[in-house]
């Protein structure tokens, strides 16, 4: 979608990712940065604990529970990621620019950056809006009701498994409510159309693309031959639960947030109402980018 209007800008967070190496250049990166939006009028310039660190406290932290205008991802895909968890329901945009090495998800290099940002905040851009997932944790208290106890947004994907031990477990899945399968494997792994480039693909799930309204079930390691992955409708809500001799199964999303599950715990995953905004300085060509970034097709 092209934006044509003007954007006021009144609020900017900064997210940096963590790599020594690269801490020189990016320092230099930021503070041009900050001067550029100062100049603009911004004053709400915040920044995460590593961006705060690097600049020796020069910018107050980011404050993950307010919304900002823009968010800026400085590295690579991991980094837009980690502004994933800190998206309220009514943030503006995000942006990458990738210092890292894939950068699928990065719009921006540190050269071209100064200069699309003057174009961004005249509004020259067009916003990619992809959809997230949301995963819940219910837990049996001592008098036996159900209660929430952990709640988790991922732009790729959410992943169950075996919590470490080399033994497969019984994922009962159900789709509103309705019984979909019992898959015996190693792991399950509910992506988005993002995702599915991302650990999904690895583990022989299809390629989709990023705009359709999907959810992906990608089993890793099935102990059947016919439990091959499946692309649902978004709008479904997912049951599971868990036929497991381990003590605990591990739930993960996006490759960052670590939670433990019993064995008896019941988990819902559906897509969620917020979306990620990614601002994008010309028309997606999503092909060009398989090809160019993972060799696709080559």
């Amino acid at each position: 979608m092209k934006n044509k209007q003007k954007i006021n800008f009144r609020s900017v967070a900064i997210y940096c990712h963590y790599k020594p190496e690269k801490e020189k250049a990016e320092r230099a990166f930021v503070r041009q940065l900050i001067r550029y939006f100062h100049a603009q009028g911004i004053q709400k310039i915040h920044g995460d604990t590593r961006t705060v660190n690097m600049l020796h406290n020069s910018i107050p932290e980011v404050e993950d529970e307010k919304r900002y205008d823009l968010k800026i991802g400085i590295g690579g895909d991991g980094t837009l990621l980690k502004l994933i968890r800190t998206l309220q329901k009514n943030d503006g945009y995000l942006l990458g620019v990738n210092f890292g090495t894939l950068g699928f998800l990065s719009e921006l290099t540190p050269d071209n950056a100064l200069d699309n940002i003057k174009k961004i905040m005249k509004g020259e851009f067009h916003v990619d809006e992809r959809m997230l997932l949301k995963g819940f944790v219910y837990r049996k208290d001592e008098n036996g009701k159900k209660k929430k106890v952990f709640r988790a947004y991922a732009l790729n994907e959410i992943v169950f498994g075996h919590g470490g031990l080399a033994r497969l477990t019984n994922f009962n899945l159900k789709a509103d409510r309705r019984f979909v399968t019992t898959y015996r494997s190693d792991g399950l792994i509910f992506a988005t159309p993002t995702g599915s480039t991302a650990y999904s693909m690895s583990a022989g799930g299809p390629i989709v693309y990023p705009t359709l309204e999907t959810l992906l079930v990608t089993p890793v390691s099935p102990h059947a031959l016919t439990h091959k992955p499946i692309v649902l409708p978004a709008e479904k809500t997912f049951h599971l639960d868990f036929d497991s001799r381990s003590e605990s199964i591990s739930m993960t999303a996006d490759g960052q947030i670590y939670y433990n599950l019993k064995s008896t715990d019941e988990v819902t995953v559906q897509r969620s109402t917020r979306t990620a905004k990614f601002i994008r300085m010309r028309e997606s060509h999503y092909f060009k980018t398989l090809r160019n970034k993972l060799g696709w097709g080559g």
